[in-house]
């Protein structure tokens, strides 16, 4: 009778020990995700003043993490736009949304100090060009928006908002 009871314990007390374990991985698997970034890409998280082409300021964006990834949404329009105003040049699934809160960065992933592969939505003409983001500074987040690759684009530089 004592071994049985002795036989209960033990096996209690393994059990408790490989649910411990289990929760120890589980903790570990799910925090690798929430790694902490380099300086230059966490830099790229926050509120911009968008720069247009000829030095002025447009609307501003607000970056954001979903996922490891880089998104940025429209939080003030241009001027010259109206708070109803929608995209509808953007392509079908965006297609009539808002301007206000349009999601017009996408799934931009980190390598080295740039974000990039992500895609950019450009409201104007409704196109959707390839993207990168780099820092420069802490204050000033470049995105660059190409088709194909880098050489055919444009670069603005955004500045950031406090």
């Amino acid at each position: 009778m004592i071994e049985g009871v002795t036989s209960l314990k033990m096996i209690r007390r393994n059990g408790l020990r490989a649910i411990a374990v289990a929760l120890f991985a589980f903790a570990c698997i799910t925090a690798a995700p929430a790694q902490q970034l380099a300086p230059a890409l966490q830099g790229a998280i926050g509120h911009w003043q968008v720069i247009n082409d000829e030095g002025k300021p447009n609307g501003q964006v607000e970056t954001y993490l979903v996922e490891g990834k880089l998104f940025g949404k429209v939080t003030q329009l241009r001027p010259g736009r109206q708070p109803g105003d929608v995209c509808d040049k953007c392509p079908s699934d965006l297609k009539n949304k808002p301007l206000m809160g349009l999601v017009i960065l996408r799934n931009f992933r980190p390598e080295g100090n740039d974000w990039v592969g992500g895609t950019v939505i450009d409201p104007e003409n409704g196109k959707e060009y390839k993207g990168k983001l780099w820092m420069v500074g802490t204050d000033t987040l470049y995105m660059r928006g190409f088709i194909g690759f880098s050489l055919l684009g444009r670069t603005q530089a955004w500045k950031r908002l406090p």
